[in-house]
């Protein structure tokens, strides 16, 4: 039988944890964790634009932040918008696993 979706879910976690770790970037190794936490509880859903996607915030349910390519509505995403480096919150991450799945589950 085909993977199930938390099978390819835990391969894409897979592959981004094994870069997170290479670069020795932990900080990312805890957002990668975290956005399939959201994937799995259910906390992304469509919006009306194809383009966006809606994400529940962990800290507050009631909260939703919008994730549109990279860019979330997220305080932690505005904090690190303007530093050098690229920077995807949890939200972003688990919006980008939530489109993998969706494209893998559409072929």
């Amino acid at each position: 039988p085909p993977p199930t979706r938390e099978a390819r879910l835990a391969q894409l976690l897979t592959c981004g944890l094994q870069r997170a770790v290479a670069k020795g970037d932990m900080g990312l190794v805890e957002r990668l964790s975290k956005a399939a936490v959201l994937v799995l509880g259910g906390a992304v859903e469509p919006t009306e634009r194809a383009q966006a996607l809606a994400v529940r915030s962990q800290a507050h349910p009631d909260t939703w932040y919008t994730v549109e390519g990279l860019c979330c509505s997220c305080p932690d995403w505005h904090k690190h918008r303007a530093k050098e480096t690229p920077y995807i919150c949890k939200h972003g991450i688990a919006a980008y696993f939530w489109r993998k799945l969706a494209i893998q589950e559409a072929t």
